[in-house]
């Protein structure tokens, strides 16, 4: 007989409880850092490489929730974004080759 779901759900409460399994909870990269990192990764790419526009970029990466901005330095040629908790990522472009890289 396959158990109930209270009675699962009573099980996995007292193994987490108990500190089985604790290297579930942690990561080596958080999620809004991983969300920052995508953010301006793809709106570089989008500025720089597929030379689209800034409106165009913000429409294309509108994500629900919109938890990662990213804001453009056209002159140094980086996308800094930033999301709740305080997550930052800059990514810079370097040239056609090479297209956007992560530099913090």
């Amino acid at each position: 007989m396959i158990p109930k779901l209270p009675t699962l759900a009573l099980a996995g409460l007292v193994l987490g409880l108990s500190g089985c399994g604790n290297d579930l909870r942690t990561y080596e990269t958080p999620l809004f850092r991983l969300g920052t990192g995508y953010n301006a990764k793809e709106a570089c790419s989008c500025i720089f490489v597929s030379e689209r526009t800034e409106e165009d970029c913000q429409e294309w990466l509108r994500v629900s929730p919109d938890v990662a901005r990213f804001k453009v330095d056209h002159e140094a040629k980086t996308v800094t974004s930033k999301a709740l908790g305080g997550a930052k990522t800059v990514v810079a472009y370097v040239d056609e080759r090479e297209g956007c890289i992560m530099v913090d």
